[in-house]
């Protein structure tokens, strides 16, 4: 194979101005930072209960129900939960506590809910993780009425880099 004059001086060019365009400040792979590591699972968790206080605390009135500012359909309010869980665990928590009118509208159902982690709870819960799970175990008293024990355990799976609850299970002592 035989590459003329030109034919030569245009791969020459061509590599000329590509070593001429390339940035020189362009890090190399192995000073690269590595990617953030998942956060704390209970800190994670919290945020996932403020994201759900709000979804039920955020609302405006239609005729007697609650509709909440963050998915006044299904799909947003299911698209807002996928924030803090995971997609088996979003679609329950809107089975149980939401229906949906004749109009499309997704109204809350006024009913005792779901206990709320916060970041107070830390001190007296128990935390184990191992691998992608997070199991996080707190002993709730005087819950719903006085004198009354309760464990409250709430698993999370690390979806996608993130933490996202999956499981919530409350256990009378």
């Amino acid at each position: 194979m035989r590459i003329g004059m030109a034919g030569l001086g245009l791969i020459l060019f061509i590599c000329w101005g590509c070593v001429l365009i390339w940035p020189d400040d362009l890090p190399a792979l192995e000073n690269r930072t590595p990617p953030k590591p998942p956060g704390d699972a209970f800190e994670a968790a919290v945020i996932s209960f403020g994201l759900l206080s709000s979804f039920f605390s955020d609302v405006d009135l239609s005729d007697i129900y609650p509709v909440s500012r963050h998915g006044p359909s299904y799909a947003e309010a299911y698209e807002y939960l996928l924030q803090g869980f995971d997609a088996g665990l979003a679609g329950d928590i809107l089975a149980a506590y939401t229906m949906t009118d004749s109009n499309g509208t997704l109204r809350i159902i006024p009913c005792e809910g779901i206990p709320m982690l916060t970041a107070a709870d830390r001190a007296r819960a128990d935390i184990t993780t191992q691998g992608d799970c997070a199991v996080i175990q707190v002993r709730l008293e005087d819950c719903y009425q006085i004198g009354d024990c309760y464990i409250y355990q709430i698993t999370s799976r690390l979806i996608d880099g993130n933490w996202k609850i999956t499981d919530l299970s409350l256990t009378e002592q």
